[in-house]
């Protein structure tokens, strides 16, 4: 259980205001800057600053009792669930990963995990990239795969792999295995996954860069999951832009083409990623091991995804109170 001035300040942090914070706890405004006070008091620094804007920021040493404070809350969620089993019950891990991994690679690894450790649970949670780090906070699950960059002050991270974007559509499709310019590709359906999604977010930057937008397509079509893209894209409904990791066994297996565009790259940085400092720290870096080593062996190998580790994130994910 987190102490109740540490829940306040973490509230504080994520609103950047006193009067949400007190509404939000329930509490009043007053108890909210008490409870702030108290906290400086006893760690006998400056946590917060407004600037000449009156937006409220955190100090250096603000940042860093925030990242502790999330890990113990974090930690105290899951040490509860541990204290809740059965001294008997095998020791269950808690994955939390994007939907587009979720349904292509990472059952592999959990597959490869469980040969390895077969007494282990594991459960898994798919999601956005924005609720896997709200899950993690909250403690739902002990690390994630994720497609976004991790904050240094508040997770643990490591470069798992660097997949690219490709153009795919059916094999009976007029590009199929063509190389065109972008301009080509307006002519057809463009099938993606649903607003508000990272990957729908992703698909606006590519085509944004390209000066391209949704609406210069002749029409197109959105869509729940990965799954639900792909299929539509066997039956020739349209064009998509999907990781080459998610379509590569089926471009192998003939259900699917790349269309290859003129001056296009697009590669995007997947991170394995836990709360700092925390407690279950050595299960994520056990599931961690399994991952590096089953992308290595997987369908020949990560460079047969067209994957590769040397370029940098392209997405911040940033609180209210910085």
């Amino acid at each position: 259980m987190l102490d109740l001035k540490l829940e306040t300040f973490l509230v504080l942090c994520g609103t950047g205001n006193y009067t949400q914070t007190a509404s939000i706890l329930n509490i009043t405004q007053p108890a909210v800057s008490q409870h702030i006070k108290h906290l400086e008091q006893h760690y006998q620094t400056k946590l917060l600053y407004y600037d000449e804007k009156r937006r409220l920021h955190l100090t250096e040493h603000g940042k860093l009792l925030r990242a502790f404070a999330q890990t113990v809350k974090a930690d105290s969620q899951q040490i509860a669930d541990c204290l809740k089993a059965e001294p008997q019950e095998p020791e269950e891990i808690k994955i939390g990963t994007l939907t587009t991994t979720g349904e292509s690679l990472v059952p592999h690894m959990v597959a490869e995990y469980l040969r390895r450790f077969p007494d282990k649970k594991v459960s898994m949670y798919l999601g956005e990239a924005d609720a896997l780090l709200a899950q993690l906070k909250s403690g739902r699950i002990h690390f994630c795969i994720t497609d976004i960059y991790c904050l240094p002050d508040e997770y643990e991270s490591v470069e798992l792999f660097e997949s690219e974007t490709i153009c795919v559509c059916s094999p009976k499709h007029p590009l199929a295995g063509k190389t065109v310019d972008f301009e080509e590709l307006n002519s057809y359906r463009l099938v993606f996954r649903e607003n508000d999604t990272y990957s729908q977010r992703n698909l606006m930057n590519i085509l944004h860069a390209h000066n391209q937008d949704v609406n210069t397509f002749r029409s197109y079509v959105e869509i729940g999951t990965i799954n639900a893209v792909k299929k539509l894209i066997m039956e020739d409904i349209g064009i998509s832009f999907i990781y080459r990791f998610v379509v590569q066994d089926d471009i192998d297996a003939g259900l699917l083409s790349q269309i290859h565009i003129h001056s296009f790259s697009s590669f995007h940085l997947f991170n394995f990623a836990w709360m700092k400092n925390s407690f279950f720290a050595p299960s994520s870096l056990q599931f961690l091991a399994v991952c590096q080593e089953n992308l290595g062996h997987l369908h020949g190998g990560i460079p047969s995804y067209s994957c590769r580790t040397e370029a940098g994130p392209d997405c911040y994910d940033k609180g209210t109170a910085e």
